[in-house]
C-alpha cells in the first residue's frame, strides 16, 4: 500500500497504574526533549524519588515535575504561558499552614475514595467480616548527605537534606491507598504549586473491572500499549465466558503552552490530546481473537503557539487492529497481529480526496485525512512448536516506515526481521542449550540513500556438572552492513558499504565449598568483547574477576577478589586491576549490621602507570525495635595521578539516615 507522506511521532512517557495513588510533593522540572524525558539526577529530582509509582517520572503530562502545566488556586488548568511564577503553598505558608495544606489534599483522596466504597463492598462478600474496618501502615524519613572534595571540583552541594513520607491506607481490606510526600532544600528553589499528580482507582467485581482517574489499559502492542490516560475505562473478563471486552476514554496529554522559568525552558508547547477505544474478543484454551479501535486527537484550539521557534502541530491518529492465536496437532501454536494506523501531522489542513483510499474518505467524523497524513501497517507472528523436552520458535516481524500510534510510547518503525530460536535441555535437565538467530533490515520503501542489514546469533549454555559446581556460557555475534545506494556522477555509478561485526564471549564458573554455618563460594568469571569494521577500525574490551567468599558462623563473612579490565581502540590500551577486599559482621542479634570493603587500583595508559586509586566504603545499619531505623554509610576516594602534572584528588561523601515506621 501506498503513503502519502511519512514521518515518526514524538513518544510519551509511561505510568505503570497502581490501584490508587496520590503524591504531595514537590519536583525541580527535568529538561524534556521531542521524543524523550530526561530526569537528570534522580537523586534530585524530587517528587520522582519513588519509583514504585512510576517510571522513567511518569506521564509528563500530568507532572509537574517532569513538564506539567501549572495549577491555579481554584485547581483548574492553566495553559497559557505566564510570566510570574506562583508562590508554592509548601514554600509560601507557615508550618501550621503547610499541615492543613497536606491534611486538605489527604481529606480530598478519602472522600474520593469513600464515594466507591458502595461498590467495592461486594468484591468479596464471604471475607468481609475477616477485614478490618480501617487500617494503616507506612514510614516517615529523614536523610542527611554530608559532601566534601580537595584537588578537584564540587560535584554536589556541601550539604544535603531531605523529609520523605509514605502512608497505605486500608478499607475493609479491599481500597489501598498509597500516599507519598517529600521535601528538601531545593524546594527553596522551585516555586510552582504541586498537587496530587495521580489519582485511581481500580475496583474489581467478578470479572469486572472498572478503571477511574489516572490509569492505564493494554490492547495490543500496536494499537494501545499501556499508555497513560486520566478518564475512565473497563475491561470484562469473566470466568466461565470466554467474552473479553475493554473499552477507555480519557485525556493523554494535557494543554502545556511553552514554559519558561529564570531563562530556561522547561516544556515544549503540546496541545490537549483526548481518546477513546474498544477492544473485543474471545479466548479459549487453544484459540483467542480480537477486534480493537483506538482514536486521539489533539484540540487545536487548547494552546495558543506564539513562539515560532518551536514546530508543534495538532495530531490526529486513528488505529484498527486484529490479533488472534491458536494451538494445533497438540504441538504447535500461532500467533499474531496486524493493525493498520491512519496518522495526520497537522489536522487543520483542508481535508484530502484520493482514489487510492476512497474508503478512508467515508468514516464520518471518525477520520479526515489531509495532506499530512500518512496510512501505514504493522505486522508480527510467531510460530512455536513444543516438542519433549524442547522448544522451537519462529517469528516474523514488518513495520512500515513512518508507523506511529498515540497509543504507544515508543515504537521502532521501518524495519522487517525474521528471527528462529531453540532451546534444547540434555542429560536429565542438567545441561540447558539455547540459541537464536536472526536476520533484519530497513529502508522497506527503498527510499532511504542507505540500508542497513543485522544479522543477529547468540547461544547459551547452562550445566550444572555437580551440586557444587555450576558453568554458565555465552557466545553471541552480532554483524551490521549499511549500503549507501547508487551513487551517481556524471562519468559513474557505484555503491559504497560499510560493514562492522560485534562479537562477544563470556563464561563464569561457581564452585561450593563448606558445610553447615561455614560455607564458602569460589568464583571464576571473565568476558571479551570486539568490533571490528570493514574501514579498518576495531576495538577489544577484555574483563576478569576471580575471588572467593566465605561465611563464618552466624554473623561473620568476608570476601576478597581481584579484577581486571582492559580496553583497546584508536591505539589506546587502557589497563585497570587490583585487589577488593570486604568483610560483614552483625552485632546485637542481627539487630546491628555492619560491612567495610576496600580496593586498591592501579590505573596503566599504554601500558604506563598513570594512576593509583583507593577506595574505602563504611556502612553501619542499626534496627531499634520495630518501628526504629537508623543507618549511616560513607564513601572515600583517593586518587594520586602519576602525569606530568601529578596531584592528589580526594572525595568524601556520608549519608546519615532515619527511619521511623507507622
Amino acid at each position: 500500500m501506498r503513503r502519502v507522506t511519512k514521518y515518526i511521532a514524538a513518544g510519551k512517557d509511561v505510568w505503570l497504574g497502581i490501584p490508587v495513588y496520590g503524591v504531595v510533593g514537590y519536583a525541580f522540572r527535568p529538561t524534556r526533549r521531542k521524543g524523550m524525558l530526561v530526569c537528570g539526577d534522580t537523586s534530585r529530582d524530587i517528587g520522582c524519588e519513588d519509583k514504585s509509582h512510576y517510571v522513567g517520572c511518569g506521564d509528563t503530562s500530568h507532572y509537574i515535575g517532569c513538564g506539567d502545566t501549572p495549577i491555579n488556586e481554584a485547581g483548574e488548568d492553566t495553559p497559557e504561558n505566564t510570566k510570574d511564577t506562583p508562590q508554592s503553598p509548601i514554600m509560601g505558608y507557615g508550618v501550621g499552614q503547610n499541615i492543613r495544606y497536606l491534611g486538605w489534599r489527604l481529606t480530598t483522596v478519602l472522600l474520593l475514595s469513600l464515594a466507591f466504597l458502595p461498590t467495592l463492598l461486594a468484591q468479596d462478600l464471604e471475607t468481609l467480616d475477616e477485614q478490618k474496618l480501617f487500617a494503616y501502615n507506612g514510614s516517615l524519613s529523614a536523610t542527611q548527605t554530608f559532601y566534601h572534595a580537595a584537588g578537584m571540583p564540587s560535584r554536589r552541594d556541601p550539604y544535603f537534606w531531605q523529609l520523605n513520607a509514605n502512608l497505605n491506607l486500608t478499607f475493609l481490606g479491599i481500597i489501598n491507598v498509597p500516599l507519598s510526600a517529600t521535601l528538601s532544600q531545593q524546594n527553596k528553589s522551585f516555586a510552582q504549586p504541586q498537587p496530587f499528580n495521580r489519582f485511581g482507582i481500580s475496583p474489581t467485581y467478578k470479572g469486572l473491572t472498572v478503571h477511574l482517574g489516572h490509569r492505564t489499559i493494554n490492547f495490543s502492542d500496536y494499537t494501545l500499549a499501556g499508555n497513560l490516560f486520566f478518564g475512565a475505562g473497563v475491561e470484562y473478563k469473566p470466568e466461565n465466558n470466554p467474552v473479553r471486552v475493554s473499552a477507555m476514554y480519557g485525556r493523554f496529554a494535557k494543554p502545556v503552552a511553552k514554559f519558561s522559568q529564570f531563562g530556561q525552558v522547561y516544556a515544549e508547547p503540546t496541545y490537549r490530546r483526548l481518546g477513546f477505544g474498544t477492544k473485543v474478543g474471545f479466548e479459549l484454551e487453544k484459540q483467542r481473537a480480537a477486534v480493537m479501535f483506538f482514536r486521539a486527537y489533539d484540540d487545536p484550539n487548547s494552546i495558543d503557539v506564539v513562539d515560532s521557534s518551536f514546530v508543534v502541530t495538532p495530531e490526529e491518529n486513528l488505529v484498527v487492529g486484529l490479533e488472534g492465536g491458536f494451538k494445533f496437532f497438540d504441538r504447535f501454536s500461532l500467533e499474531g497481529e496486524y493493525a493498520y494506523s491512519l496518522f495526520t501531522r497537522d489536522r487543520r489542513i483542508p481535508e484530502l480526496f484520493t482514489n487510492d483510499y476512497s474508503f478512508i474518505n467515508n468514516l464520518g467524523g471518525l477520520y479526515k485525512p489531509n495532506g499530512s497524513s500518512a496510512f501505514t501497517n504493522a505486522l508480527k507472528s510467531r510460530l512455536t512448536y513444543q516438542g519433549d523436552g524442547f522448544q522451537a520458535n519462529l517469528s516474523y516481524r514488518r513495520v512500515d516506515p513512518g508507523y506511529t500510534t498515540h497509543g504507544s510510547s515508543f515504537l521502532n518503525n521501518d524495519l522487517e526481521d525474521i528471527t528462529a530460536g531453540l532451546s534444547l535441555p540434555l542429560f536429565n535437565n542438567r545441561v540447558t542449550l539455547s540459541t537464536s538467530s536472526g536476520l533484519q533490515h530497513n529502508n522497506l520503501d527503498n527510499q532511504n540513500s542507505a540500508q542497513v542489514n543485522r544479522y543477529v546469533f547468540s547461544s547459551s549454555a547452562s550445566i550444572s556438572a555437580t551440586e557444587k559446581l555450576n558453568i554458565n556460557l555465552n557466545v553471541s555475534n552480532y554483524s551490521t552492513s549499511t549500503q549507501q545506494l547508487l551513487l551517481q556522477t556524471d562519468i559513474l555509478s557505484d555503491t559504497l558499504e560499510f560493514f562492522q561485526v560485534t562479537r562477544s564471549a563470556m563464561a563464569s564458573v561457581n564452585y561450593q565449598t563448606g558445610k553447615e554455618t561455614n560455607t564458602g563460594t569460589l568464583f571464576v568469571s571473565g568476558n571479551l568483547q570486539d568490533a571490528t569494521d570493514n574501514q579498518g577500525n576495531g576495538s577489544l574490551f577484555k574483563s576478569g574477576n576471580a575471588g572467593y567468599s566465605f561465611k563464618i558462623g552466624e554473623y561473620w563473612s568476608t570476601n576478597t577478589s581481584f579484577t581486571i579490565n582492559q580496553s583497546e581502540a584508536a591505539g589506546i590500551s587502557n589497563l585497570t586491576l587490583g585487589p577488593v577486599f570486604g568483610v560483614n559482621r552483625s552485632f546485637m542479634d542481627n539487630k546491628v549490621r555492619s560491612s567495610l570493603s576496600l580496593s586498591l587500583l592501579n590505573s596503566y595508559l599504554n601500558k604506563s602507570r598513570n594512576s593509583h586509586i583507593d577506595n574505602v566504603r563504611w556502612s553501619v545499619n542499626w534496627t531499634a525495635g520495630k518501628r526504629h531505623t537508623v543507618s549511616f554509610n560513607t564513601f572515600y576516594l583517593l586518587k594520586n595521578s602519576y602525569e606530568e602534572a601529578a596531584k592528589a584528588t580526594q572525595e568524601w561523601r556520608g549519608t546519615l539516615n532515619y527511619a521511623f515506621r507507622i
